[in-house]
């Protein structure tokens, strides 16, 4: 059974063994090779799945009995890996043509699917370049579709020849916006995850940054557990960036409240900037220069934000490597830590099912709302939208937005349809009251009656003029 360890003092930060505690030298290799290309976090990510499906194809009866392994020919690997997904991860595999005729295999995730199937693919793919490379798999990429290249010759050149008949010139380049694209996705993955759209959580309760802080309080959190929480709900971080934060970071905004954060993908690069209110400015510092309670207590070099201010002065990289949040032993404080040490256990014991990245949520909805209730016109809302975005870093913002839109006019909805079931059952209790429908009421009051009801029904449909 191959296990990943962390040796972060090491040249090699990653590295797999076996049973006996002896290196893998391929997973340990290719690990090392990908942090030239990954973030810091995403190499243990890759390296996981591939573990989980090495070491589940060690037990499988069928792959056992067919002899399938991870260093195989693309046929076996391309079996082992449909068995996994289907038996080993409850996922649905069906294969058939793409639109390029290409007949290749479409992973759908159930309810049941407990691996990351996106990142596994990936992780595979990437991992058999890195075995081709370097010598050590003598076929193909079992990944990539064999035909794959040449129907991307075939299309493109169908598509020179129907340019150059329609216009008598060959097609212009892509970026030039001449030409409308072929509207054909070419992919060479043999193996494709079905695009699942990414629904947000939308959280509509203001008082969920104050529930929280409540319930750590009960739990015992310091002023370092409290700094963290105030820091998600009010900057919009995720949990990494939030314990990541250096005191450069902090250094760079004067020590006041703005900071410098690194964003997922940026490779530890800074690129985001991020805010927190006043009062979380001044818990910081109470924090950091707390030597009963806070940062100085645990800090082997026992420094104060006066020692910072000056460091900064003099030289400010030798603040890159000082964390602001430290654990009891005076190491960096990780994301894991306080999910699992603190926050959960803390909601937990209150009664909340919450994960701190719904801080995120919550913030992003929050922000929305009050773009939508300030905004004087729509140019106004459409440039503060954008600044969210710019805010947030989203590679995509528009698609981001978009689906917090879309699940924002359904909970909306449901609160309208909670007003109609209100008034549907008000009637319905004023239908049973005596004298209702008897025989001497009018019939201009019984279609009265009626024509309401048809509003309500028009209403519902989204037939009536109310927006």
């Amino acid at each position: 059974m191959y296990k990943l360890i962390s040796t972060p003092s090491l040249a090699y930060r990653h590295q797999v063994v076996d049973h006996d505690g002896l290196p893998v030298i391929a997973l340990t290799l290719f690990a090392h090779d990908q942090q030239m290309s990954l973030s810091e976090s995403s190499v243990p990510m890759y390296l996981r799945e591939i573990i989980l499906l090495a070491n589940w194809a060690t037990s499988d009866q069928v792959a056992l009995a067919n002899g399938w392994t991870l260093f195989g020919c693309p046929q076996e690997v391309r079996a082992l890996l449909r068995e996994y997904l289907t038996v080993g991860s409850h996922c649905k595999v069906t294969v058939r043509a793409d639109l390029c005729g290409l007949k290749v295999s479409y992973i759908n995730a159930t309810n049941g699917t407990r691996v990351n199937v996106r990142t596994l693919l990936s992780a595979l793919k990437r991992f058999f370049d890195f075995l081709i490379v370097t010598r050590r798999y003598s076929f193909a990429n079992p990944m990539i579709h064999e035909d794959a290249a040449r129907v991307r010759l075939e299309l493109r050149e169908q598509h020179r020849l129907s340019i150059r008949t329609l216009k008598g010139r060959d097609p212009m380049p892509t970026e030039s916006g001449v030409d409308e694209r072929s509207g054909i996705r070419l992919s060479e993955n043999y193996f494709r995850f079905i695009q699942q759209e990414w629904k947000p959580q939308t959280i509509d309760d203001p008082e969920l940054p104050r529930i929280v802080q409540e319930a750590g309080k009960r739990f015992g959190w310091k002023l370092r557990e409290l700094c963290v929480s105030r820091t998600l709900f009010e900057s919009g971080v995720r949990i990494s960036e939030a314990v990541g934060l250096t005191a450069l970071d902090w250094a760079q905004g004067g020590f006041r409240n703005v900071l410098q954060s690194r964003n997922k993908g940026s490779f530890g690069l800074r690129t985001k900037t991020i805010m927190i209110s006043n009062p979380t400015t001044k818990l910081y510092r109470r924090y950091f220069d707390d030597a009963m309670n806070g940062r100085a207590a645990v800090d082997p070099q026992r420094l104060r934000v006066s020692n910072l201010t000056t460091l900064y002065r003099g030289n400010p990289q030798s603040l890159e490597n000082v964390s602001l949040f430290l654990t009891e032993q005076g190491a960096p404080l990780t994301a894991k830590l306080f999910r699992d040490q603190y926050w959960k256990p803390a909601l937990m014991a209150s009664g909340i099912d919450a994960d701190p990245h719904q801080a995120r949520h919550w913030f992003v909805t929050n922000a929305l709302r009050n773009i939508d209730r300030t905004a004087k016109d729509e140019a106004s809302r459409s440039r503060c939208r954008q600044e969210l975005i710019r805010y947030m870093a989203w590679n995509s913002g528009e698609r981001t937005l978009r689906s917090y839109d879309h699940l924002q006019r359904e909970a909306d909805f449901q609160g309208r349809l909670q007003t109609i079931h209100k008034e549907m059952r008000r009637r319905e209790r004023d239908s049973l009251a005596p004298g209702v429908f008897s025989g001497s009421q009018s019939t201009a009051s019984v279609t009265a009656i009626a024509e309401r009801s048809n509003e309500d029904l028009a209403f519902l449909l989204g037939e009536d003029d109310d927006d």
